[in-house]
C-alpha cells in the first residue's frame, strides 16, 4: 500500500523529523470509522478518550468512559472528542498503518482519531512525537508555528497544554484525503471548519528520562554488590578530608561499565518498544492445545490488536539462522529464526503453509506455541 503523492525518498531525506508536509489527496477515500461509531468507542470502559471543552477562555477536559447520553448534551459548537489507540479495536482504522511501513513499526504509538463539530480544537500546542494528521470527513484549518521545548512557556492554570505563544508560519486547510504530517516539537493548531473526523498516526520516541530510568532498573536486576569502590594510590595521597579526582574517576568508569553493556540495552529497548499500550487489558486467548489441527482446517492466525513486534538480529547470523535474532513481543524476548521474525512482522496472517517450516524445528515451535499460548497470536475466528 502506497500513499498517493508522496515520493517517500524526497520525504525521508528533507522532511521526516525536520519539516512540515502536506500531501494533497493522499487518500482517495478516508472514511474508515463514522462520527456516531466512534462516540460509541468513548462510552466503552476499555477504550481511553476525552471530551474538550472550550467557552470563551475557559477549557474543560472529562475524561471517558462517557454515558450514551452525553453527546446528546454537548453543545453545537467548539468542543473535540478524542480517542486513543482507535486501531486496536476497529480492524479498518488499523489499516492505515500498512500506509506507513516506509516508517519502522516499532516507533508506531497508536492511531488517535479525533471529531469536532465547527469551532472544535484542543488550542495552540506541540507534541513530543511525529505525526501525520490524516483528515476524514469535514474540513479543518491548521496553523504551524514555532519550533518548541520542554521550556516553552504554557498558559498557566488550565487542564490542557496551551502555548503562550504562537509564531504562525503556516496555514493550510485539509480537505478529506489530504495528510499534514507535523514533526515532533512543532506548535500546530487545527480548527474544525466543518463537522470533521481526523486520524493522527502518532510515532513516539523513547526519552532520555525514559532510558536511564528502564536501563538502570534492569542493570539493578544483575549487579552484584560486592562491586564496589577501591581506594587507588592516587587516591591514599591526598588530603584526608579532599575527595580526590581520581575517586571521582573509579565512581564514573564503575557506573559507564554497569550501563555501558549492548545486550543489556538491547533488552530494554525490545521489550520497551514492544510493550502493549495498555497493559492492564486482558488479551483475548485461542487454544493453544489443538493449534495445528486448527491451522490444518484451514484457519488462520493474526497478530491480537494491540500486540507489537519487534526483533534484532544476533552479531553472527550465519552461524545459527534458526536462533539469529531476538523477537520481541509485547514486552517478551523470543529465540527465534531471522526469517521467522521477518515473517511474523510483515504479515497480516499465518496460515498453515506459511508456518508448515517452522513447525518442524524446535525453537520455532515453542516460539509459535507461546505466542498462542499468551494471546499474541489468534486465531481470527477468535477475534471477531
Amino acid at each position: 500500500m502506497k500513499l498517493n503523492h508522496l515520493n517517500i525518498t524526497d520525504f525521508l531525506e528533507n522532511y521526516w523529523q525536520k519539516a512540515p508536509l502536506v500531501i494533497r489527496a493522499a487518500f482517495d477515500e478516508a472514511d474508515w470509522i463514522t462520527p456516531d461509531e466512534l462516540a460509541g468507542l468513548a462510552c466503552e470502559a476499555e477504550v481511553e478518550s476525552r471530551l474538550i471543552l472550550q467557552e470563551k477562555s475557559r477549557w474543560k477536559v472529562e475524561h471517558g468512559p462517557f454515558p450514551e447520553d452525553r453527546f446528546a448534551h454537548l453543545p453545537e459548537s467548539h468542543w473535540t472528542l478524542l480517542v486513543q489507540a482507535v486501531d486496536q479495536w476497529v480492524p479498518e482504522v488499523a489499516d492505515i498503518l500498512d500506509y506507513f511501513r516506509f516508517l519502522p513499526s516499532w516507533r508506531v504509538d497508536d492511531v488517535m482519531v479525533s471529531y469536532a463539530p465547527v469551532g472544535g480544537t484542543v488550542s495552540q500546542h506541540f507534541d513530543f512525537y511525529d505525526v501525520f494528521l490524516i483528515q476524514g470527513e469535514g474540513q479543518r484549518v491548521w496553523q504551524i508555528g514555532q519550533v518548541c521545548d520542554a521550556n516553552t512557556p504554557l498558559v498557566p492554570n488550565q487542564p490542557v497544554k496551551i502555548l503562550e505563544n504562537f509564531d504562525i508560519a503556516m496555514e493550510v486547510t485539509l480537505n478529506p484525503g489530504d495528510i499534514l504530517y507535523v514533526p515532533a516539537r512543532y506548535a500546530h493548531y487545527g480548527v474544525s471548519v466543518k463537522d470533521s473526523l481526523t486520524y493522527s498516526v502518532g510515532f513516539r520516541a523513547p526519552g532520555v528520562r525514559e532510558m536511564v530510568d528502564g536501563i538502570c532498573t534492569r542493570a539493578l536486576e544483575t549487579l552484584a554488590d560486592d562491586q564496589r569502590y577501591r581506594d587507588s594510590a592516587l587516591s591514599l595521597q591526598a588530603h584526608h578530608g579532599e575527595i580526590p579526582k581520581d575517586a571521582f574517576e573509579q565512581v564514573r568508569s564503575m557506573l559507564l561499565s554497569a550501563l555501558d553493556d549492548p545486550g543489556l540495552i538491547t533488552e530494554w529497548l525490545g521489550r520497551y518498544v514492544t510493550e502493549r499500550k495498555y497493559p492492564e487489558l486482558d488479551l483475548l486467548e485461542s487454544d493453544s492445545e489443538d493449534y495445528q489441527v486448527r491451522l490444518a482446517a484451514g484457519e488462520v492466525l493474526i497478530k491480537q490488536p494491540g500486540s507489537r513486534f519487534a526483533y534484532v538480529r544476533k552479531a553472527d547470523v550465519s552461524t545459527d539462522e534458526n536462533n539469529s535474532v531476538s523477537l520481541f513481543v509485547n514486552g517478551e524476548s523470543y529465540p527465534c529464526s531471522l526469517s521467522m521474525a521477518v515473517m511474523l512482522c510483515d504479515a497480516a496472517y499465518f496460515d498453515e503453509g506459511m508456518l508448515k517450516v517452522y513447525l518442524k524445528e524446535l525453537t520455532q515451535l515453542r516460539c509459535l506455541e507461546k505466542l498462542i499460548a499468551t494471546g499474541a497470536l489468534i486465531f481470527e475466528e477468535d477475534c471477531y
